[in-house]
C-alpha cells in the first residue's frame, strides 16, 4: 500500500472517504456476521435442549423396569438398640414380632494359671476351627512365649492374650475369630502338654439341639391337602403366649410357618398332648325336647284353675358315632421341586403326655414350611411343639478352662426359634430384610415392614421437573414477536425465541404433552390410567387458565404418597407394564416418553444432532463466506487508496504546473515592466 498523506494536495479527508467506502461495503460480512452469530446461537440452543430432553429421558427410565422403586420397602425395628433391619423391594409388608434369646458368641478359653518363670516343656499340638487348622511345634519355653507363637502362627484362626491373674501368676486366653457353633475350637495332639497347661481335661456334657414352635392365630388356614371331605364344624384357640393349640370338634388347619424349619435324619417332632373325647356342647344332663301338654282344669275347693302341662322327653337313642381311622393327628408339609409334600401322623385317642414321632426319616435334609393340626371328634390339646436334633458327638479332647461357649446366635420370629452362626447380615430369614442382632432382649421387638416412598416420590418429583424446565425452555425457545399496534412489529423482534417456527420442535412439544396426559391400560388390581390419578395434574382445580396453558406439571405430595403406599403396582405398571405377556415392558407412561425422545436422544445419529450439524455447515459457509468478502473488501480498500493516492499526486502534479507557469507568466510580466520603465 502507497504510503500517502491524507488530503495534502487536494485537502479533503480521504482517508475518511475511504473507510465510509469500506464500511459500505463491508456491510455484507455483517450480516453475515450476524447469521453466523444467529447460527451459534441456536447450535447452542440445541444442545441446551438435548440436555432437557435428555434429563426427561433419563428420569422417565427410573419410573418403570428394573430401576422403578414403587415396591421399595424399609424396615424399621422397634428398638434399634438390639435389632436393626433393612429391607429390599422383595420383603413382604406387615409385622413381625422378633425376640432375640442370645446373640453368637466366639468360643474363649484359658490355661490354668501358671508362673511367670515357669518353662513349660515341648510338645506339638493342632489348633482347628471350622475345619480349618494350624499347627504349633513348641520348643518349650514360657507361657508368654507359647502365646506368642500361637499368636504367629494361627491368627487367621484365633487370638490370644497373656494377662496377669495374680502375683506372678499368668494365664493364656485364645479366642475363635468365628462366632457361633462353627467357631469352637478344637485342640488335638500333645495331650501331655494341652493338659498341663490346663486347656484340656475338662468333662464333656452331651446336648441336644431344639427348635421350639410358638402358635399365633394369623398364620392359620384352612387344610390344602385332599385326605377329608366333611364339613367342618370345630373350632381352633391358641392359648396364652402360643405355647399350645385347641382344637375342638371336626376340623383340619394348616398352621403356615413364619420360617421354613430345618429337618435332619435324627430329628423328632415333640409335642404335650391331651384329650377329651366329648366336647363342652355334650352334657348328657340337657334335655332333648321341650312340649307344652295338653290343657287341664283342677277343682280346689269349688275353683277351677287352668293350666298346662309341660312334657320334658329326651330322645332315648342318640345317633351311632362315625367311626373314624384316627380321632385325631399331626402332620408336616414340605416342598420338593414345587410338588405339596405331606406326610400325616395319627393319634388314637388313648394317647397321652409327650410324643415323640421320627420326622428325620420322611422329611431327611429338607425344610418344612406348614404344621397340620386335625381333630375328627372331642377336643384335643397339643402344647410345647419342638423339633429336637441330637448334637454331633465329638472326638477331641473337652477343654477344661473355658470363658465364653461358642454360640449361635437365637431368635424367635413369630414364635418360631431359628439360629445362626452369626449376628450380622442375617438374610436368610426374613424374605427381602436383612437383620443385624446387637443385644439379647427381655421380650418381643416390632419389626414393621412399610412401602419406601421416598425414593419413588424423588423420582416423580425429578421426572416432573426436567419436564417443567423443558417446557420452560421451549416456551421461550419458540415464542413469537408479538405487536401490540400496527407498525411496531420490528421493535419487537429482539423477543423472538431462536426457534420459532420450527415446525419439527412444535411438534416434539405437542407429541409429549399429549405422551404425558394420555391414558393407560394400567395393571394390577387396581388399574391407575391417568397421572391425575396419583395427584399429578397440570394444575389445581380452578386454577387460572395461563397456567393450565403452560402444561407445567403440579404434585400434589400427600396424594402422591398414598397412592404408592396403598397401590405401588398399579402406579408401576401405569409407567410401564407389559400388555402381551413376553416379559417385556411395551406400555405405560414412561416407557412412552422414552419411545417419544428416542429419535431426539437416542446415541450417534438423531434429530438434534443432525440440527446442530446443519449449524456447524451454515457456521462454516459464514465463515468461507466472510472470508471472501474480507479479502475482496482488503482488495477494495487498496484499490481505493491507490485511485485516491493518483487523485493526489495528479493534484499535486496540476498543482505544480500551474505554479511553474503561475511564476513563468509573473517572470515575463517582470521583463515587460523592466523593459518599459527603461
Amino acid at each position: 500500500m502507497p504510503v500517502t498523506m491524507s488530503g495534502m494536495a487536494s485537502g479533503m479527508d480521504t482517508d475518511s472517504i475511504i473507510d465510509k467506502l469500506v464500511d459500505v461495503e463491508a456491510r455484507p460480512i455483517k450480516q453475515l456476521e450476524i447469521r453466523k452469530k444467529s447460527h451459534n446461537l441456536k447450535k447452542d440452543g440445541l444442545k441446551v435442549l438435548g440436555r432437557y430432553l435428555g434429563d426427561i429421558n433419563s428420569a422417565a427410565k427410573e419410573l418403570y423396569g428394573f430401576r422403578a422403586s414403587f415396591n421399595d420397602k424399609s424396615a424399621s425395628s422397634s428398638d434399634s438398640s438390639a435389632l436393626e433391619a433393612k429391607a429390599t423391594s422383595l420383603a413382604d409388608k406387615g409385622l413381625r414380632r422378633i425376640k432375640i434369646i442370645q446373640i453368637a458368641t466366639p468360643h474363649k478359653v484359658s490355661t490354668d494359671p501358671i508362673q511367670e518363670e515357669e518353662i513349660i516343656p515341648a510338645g506339638k499340638f493342632t489348633i482347628e476351627v471350622d475345619g480349618e487348622k494350624e499347627t504349633i511345634n513348641f520348643k518349650g519355653g514360657k507361657l508368654k512365649r507359647l502365646a506368642e507363637q500361637i499368636q504367629d502362627t494361627a491368627s487367621d484362626l484365633v487370638a490370644t492374650t497373656y494377662i496377669r491373674k495374680s502375683g506372678d501368676e499368668y494365664l493364656m486366653t485364645i479366642q475363635s475369630n468365628k462366632t457361633g457353633e462353627k467357631g469352637e475350637i478344637k485342640l488335638t495332639g500333645d495331650k501331655g502338654l494341652l493338659d498341663k497347661i490346663g486347656l484340656t481335661g475338662g468333662v464333656r456334657k452331651e446336648s441336644v439341639d431344639e427348635v421350639k414352635v410358638s402358635f399365633d392365630s394369623r398364620y392359620f388356614t384352612s387344610y390344602m391337602g385332599d385326605r377329608r371331605a366333611e364339613a367342618e364344624n370345630g373350632s381352633v384357640r391358641v392359648g396364652e403366649n402360643g405355647v399350645s393349640v385347641t382344637v375342638k370338634g371336626l376340623i383340619w388347619r394348616e398352621y403356615a410357618l413364619p420360617i421354613e424349619m430345618a429337618i435332619k435324619e435324627d430329628s423328632q417332632f415333640e409335642f404335650e398332648l391331651s384329650y377329651r373325647d366329648k366336647t363342652d356342647g355334650e352334657d348328657e344332663g340337657i334335655p332333648r325336647r321341650l312340649q307344652v301338654g295338653p290343657e287341664e282344669k283342677i277343682n280346689i275347693k269349688g275353683i277351677i284353675l287352668e293350666g298346662y302341662n309341660v312334657e320334658r322327653t329326651r330322645e332315648g337313642k342318640k345317633d351311632a358315632r362315625k367311626v373314624y381311622d384316627s380321632l385325631m393327628g399331626v402332620g408336616l408339609v414340605s416342598s420338593e421341586e414345587g410338588r405339596r409334600v405331606e406326610r400325616l401322623y395319627p393319634i388314637g385317642g388313648d394317647a397321652a403326655g409327650l410324643m415323640k414321632i421320627p420326622v428325620g426319616k420322611d422329611f431327611s435334609a429338607g425344610t418344612i414350611s406348614k404344621i397340620i393340626i386335625y381333630c375328627n371328634r372331642g377336643a384335643m390339646e397339643v402344647s410345647r411343639f419342638r423339633i429336637t436334633t441330637p448334637a454331633a458327638k465329638k472326638d477331641w479332647p473337652p477343654l477344661k478352662n473355658v470363658i465364653a461357649l461358642p454360640r449361635d446366635a437365637k431368635i424367635s420370629v413369630d414364635g418360631i426359634e431359628i439360629t445362626r452362626d452369626r449376628n450380622d447380615n442375617l438374610n436368610d430369614i426374613i424374605k427381602g430384610v436383612t437383620l443385624s442382632l446387637k443385644r439379647p432382649t427381655q421380650g418381643e421387638i416390632d419389626l414393621s415392614v412399610e412401602n419406601d416412598t421416598e425414593a419413588s416420590i424423588e423420582k416423580i418429583k425429578k421426572f416432573v421437573d426436567a419436564y417443567n424446565k423443558y417446557l420452560d425452555y421451549q416456551r421461550e425457545a419458540t415464542k413469537a414477536a408479538i405487536a401490540k399496534k400496527p407498525g411496531e412489529y420490528k421493535d419487537g423482534l429482539s423477543e423472538k425465541g431462536l426457534f420459532v417456527g420450527d415446525t419439527t420442535l412444535m411438534r416434539l412439544e405437542s407429541a409429549l404433552r399429549m405422551t404425558v396426559t394420555d391414558a393407560y391400560p394400567g395393571g394390577g388390581e387396581k388399574p391407575i390410567k391417568m397421572l391425575s390419578q396419583i395427584g399429578v395434574t397440570t394444575g389445581a382445580i380452578n386454577a387460572e387458565w395461563e397456567s393450565i396453558k403452560a402444561g407445567k406439571l403440579v404434585i400434589d405430595e400427600a396424594e402422591l404418597k398414598k397412592a404408592i403406599i396403598e397401590n405401588p403396582d398399579g402406579v408401576s405398571s401405569f409407567f410401564g407394564t407389559d400388555t402381551d405377556g413376553d416379559n417385556r415392558t411395551d406400555n405405560g407412561m414412561a416407557f412412552k416418553v422414552i419411545y417419544v425422545l428416542k429419535p431426539y436422544v437416542s446415541p450417534g445419529k438423531n434429530i438434534l444432532s443432525a440440527k446442530i450439524e446443519l449449524e456447524d455447515n451454515s457456521i462454516k459457509l459464514a465463515d468461507e463466506s466472510i472470508r471472501q468478502k474480507e479479502d475482496h473488501l482488503k482488495k477494495y480498500e487498496d484499490k481505493l487508496r491507490r485511485k485516491f493516492s493518483q487523485m493526489e499526486q495528479a493534484i499535486t502534479q496540476t498543482n505544480s504546473q500551474r505554479q511553474w507557469m503561475r511564476q513563468q507568466f509573473e517572470g515575463i510580466s517582470g521583463l515587460e515592466r523592466d523593459g518599459k520603465d527603461k
